[in-house]
């Protein structure tokens, strides 16, 4: 009778739920798989770029599935598709980059465990991606167009003589700016994080899970118009400004948003539950995960580094700012400097003029890597103020902020500038849009001044 035992008693299971340590062997063979996504996830969150706010999605994510174990056991099928996916991001280290490996990994995690029964468990899973610099690049400026066309168009009906330039709005002489803080991004992450965790806790289906992610996503719009009518309608009128007014009008639309969203997520709960599928861990599948806890940090160790070159400096000798041009000192660049150059696709250099540090870096294509110094600076542990717009006498326009660590301040401005036509741009975002609708315009210099404050 003893013969017909299996050989590995471990994988015995009653029902759905495997006895013994076999459990914890897998999940300890996914996180060993992950573990080059884990150091890459807490390096992205650590940089300064984003908010630090994934991890708030991914407790959420954790709490809500533990609450709901009992009905989120996976199918068969649903375990294979996950290993599959898991072991997908772990060969696919040489080619692809982190996030959208992240994205497989989370997806196939969401499956082997059942998670992905819920809409809104899985969609907590990649909202705790970090993705907020890079929502900020791609629809940032569109959502600001966006936001400031509304303004203008209520405004109108209200009888003011109003336009729209580009992202701002002229009203009565004066130029009142929709700037990148105020483009909606936030709201849009924290709404759709709010409805992710309504769907999971009310177990909504996939159906009405993504109708109601669709409507927050759809509410984010005419919420941050409202909220920016509030601020412009209050400087139109004179008001003094206030940071505290600024909060009470965003939390007031907020929460007017997640309130709608709130009522039709509990209308459509669902209590019915179904008696989760019979489906063990089995034997290809411990295998497939093995194969991946070995590949990914195998394949994370051995990839190549790349020899960061000398930076290749762009063919200037002058540079003009406030209204005089005056030659630059080459700089010897620095490790990170290099490390940034070996995957920038252009050129960069560092200059010394008059005390300040310039960095001039020129492109030909449109890319993401052409970012906001705000974001190197705060990977380098600088705390930043917001940016504002500054015209000079000459003027010439610049993004200006400030960055300090302990007692040390750096004044910092920015600007791209087309050579082919002298237009100007002081968001990263405006002008990636730009270049990639008008590649004839190229090519483009970025220009910074960092200078002690």
């Amino acid at each position: 009778m003893n013969t017909l035992l299996p050989r590995y008693p471990d994988l015995i299971s009653s029902g759905d739920r495997i006895r013994g340590p076999i459990p914890a062997f897998h999940a300890w063979l996914i996180a060993a798989s992950m573990l080059p996504l884990f150091v890459w996830y807490v390096r992205r969150l650590n940089d300064g770029s984003d908010e630090p706010l994934g991890l708030v999605s991914l407790g959420l994510a954790v709490l809500l599935a533990w609450s709901d174990r009992k009905n989120l056991q996976a199918s068969s099928r649903a375990r294979s598709t996950g290993v599959l996916l898991i072991l997908s991001a772990a060969l696919t280290i040489p080619w692809l980059p982190p996030m959208p490996r992240a994205l497989m990994a989370l997806t196939g995690l969401a499956c082997f465990y059942g998670l992905h029964r819920r809409i809104g468990l899985l969609a907590l899973l990649l909202l705790s991606l970090p993705v907020a610099a890079s929502l900020q690049f791609w629809a940032g400026y569109p959502m600001r167009v966006a936001t400031a066309e509304g303004v203008v168009l209520a405004l109108r009906v209200m009888g003011a003589v109003v336009a729209r330039l580009g992202t701002s709005i002229a009203i009565d002489g004066r130029i009142l700016s929709v700037d990148p803080a105020c483009s909606g991004i936030r709201l849009l992450w924290h709404a759709l994080v709010a409805t992710s965790a309504l769907a999971a806790m009310h177990r909504l289906s996939w159906k009405k899970g993504l109708l109601l992610l669709a409507l927050a996503t759809a509410l984010t719009l005419p919420a941050n118009q409202a909220r920016a009518l509030a601020l412009v309608v209050q400087a139109w009128q004179g008001g003094a400004d206030s940071s505290l007014f600024h909060e009470a009008v965003g939390l007031g639309c907020a929460a007017l948003m997640l309130g709608l969203l709130c009522w039709l997520a509990a209308r459509h709960r669902s209590d019915k539950m179904t008696e989760p599928p019979i489906a063990p861990v089995r034997r290809r599948h411990l295998a497939v995960l093995m194969l991946a806890a070995i590949a990914g940090p195998c394949l994370a160790l051995s990839k190549p580094d790349r020899h960061p070159p000398e930076l290749a400096s762009p063919a200037f000798t002058g540079f003009t700012f406030e209204g005089l041009t005056l030659p630059l000192e080459p700089l010897p660049s620095t490790p990170m400097e290099q490390a940034f150059a070996a995957t920038f696709p252009g050129t960069l250099g560092s200059y010394g003029w008059s005390g300040r540090q310039v960095i001039l870096r020129r492109v030909t294509t449109a890319t993401r890597r052409l970012h906001p110094s705000r974001d190197c600076l705060r990977a380098a542990g600088y705390d930043t103020t917001e940016s504002i717009i500054e015209t000079h006498a000459d003027g010439s326009q610049w993004a200006s902020f400030t960055a300090a660590q302990g007692t040390y301040r750096l004044r910092v401005r920015e600007r791209i500038v087309s050579e082919a036509n002298d237009s100007v741009w002081t968001d990263p975002s405006a002008w990636y849009w730009d270049a990639l609708l008008h590649p004839l315009n190229g090519p483009w210099r970025a220009e910074t001044v960092i200078e002690s404050n």
